[in-house]
């Protein structure tokens, strides 16, 4: 149980640096600049659809797979007691171990990111949808 609260305070702190309100600072960036720096900076686009003659939209997705627990820890449990025999108090304790495992879990992470670029090659806006839109 120690070990599963300290992967969730460590997750936590990580993913106060890692966050969608600093990704979309990122993204907000681009807008005005042109789409051969935007691929210059984020490489072939998975994927482009024209609207038209007029402007079109470029996309980029990213997919992983993480994965936690899969270990096994001793974890020491304490027992107390205390009581009367023939009138006379006693204490202790007793300490047993017993042994917690966490199962693996798998977890898909997914952020696809689009531009829309108008007609003179110039990144207009952008949206993004996915679990994992965050700043790398």
């Amino acid at each position: 149980m120690k070990r599963l609260l300290i992967l969730f305070l460590l997750t936590l702190s990580l993913s106060a640096c890692a966050s969608t309100a600093k990704y979309e600072a990122q993204l907000n960036t681009w807008v005005g600049q042109s789409e051969d720096a935007l691929v210059a900076a984020w490489g072939v686009p998975n994927k482009e659809y024209r609207f038209g003659d007029a402007k079109k939209a470029i996309s980029y997705v990213r997919k992983d797979t993480i994965q936690t627990g899969g270990f096994t820890s001793i974890e020491p449990q304490t027992t107390y007691y205390e009581g009367t025999i023939e009138n006379k108090p006693y204490s202790g304790t007793s300490t047993t171990y017993t042994r917690e495992t966490e199962p693996v879990r798998t977890y898909k992470l997914f952020c696809k990111t689009s531009f829309v670029i108008n007609k003179n090659g110039i990144v207009e806006s952008w949206q993004h949808e996915g679990n994992n839109c965050v700043s790398q």
